[in-house]
């Protein structure tokens, strides 16, 4: 296995991050029964979600990670196992969505949206200079 290897804890396969949900139980007792999972798998009774293709980010996987440890949790292993799992992800110098993030800004335009196209919401209008 390598320090790349997502595993549903569901079904026990490989798993890629952008197939994949981190599922926990918020309650009276607190956060807890983490579990990293396909999206298909993801178990039924589970209060609330986040999307691991949204968690390679640094600053969502900080935020993430911050919000969960921040709260009462009975059992903070499994938690600590996901985190673990995950930073290779979030880290990683070739991450895609880093790099796009990276890119868009240098170009002073907008990640996801192809250099030279306007986003479909919001596109930014030229402003009047007046007297140049």
């Amino acid at each position: 296995m390598s320090e790349y290897d997502l595993i549903c804890d569901v079904c026990a396969r490989s798993i890629e991050p952008r197939d994949a949900v981190v599922t926990w139980i918020a309650d009276g007792r607190g956060e807890h029964d983490f579990t990293l999972a396909h999206l298909a798998c993801a178990p039924p009774g589970a209060t609330d979600r986040t999307e691991v293709k949204l968690l390679v980010s640094p600053n969502t996987f900080l935020a993430f990670v911050t919000d969960r440890f921040g709260k009462p949790n009975p059992d903070p292993e499994p938690l600590r196992t996901i985190v673990w799992a995950l930073a290779p992800f979030v880290m990683r110098h070739d991450n895609p969505a880093e790099m796009d993030s990276l890119r868009a800004a240098s170009f002073g335009a907008e990640p996801g949206v192809k250099p030279g196209a306007a986003a479909a919401a919001g596109a930014r209008t030229a402003k009047a200079e007046g007297g140049k």
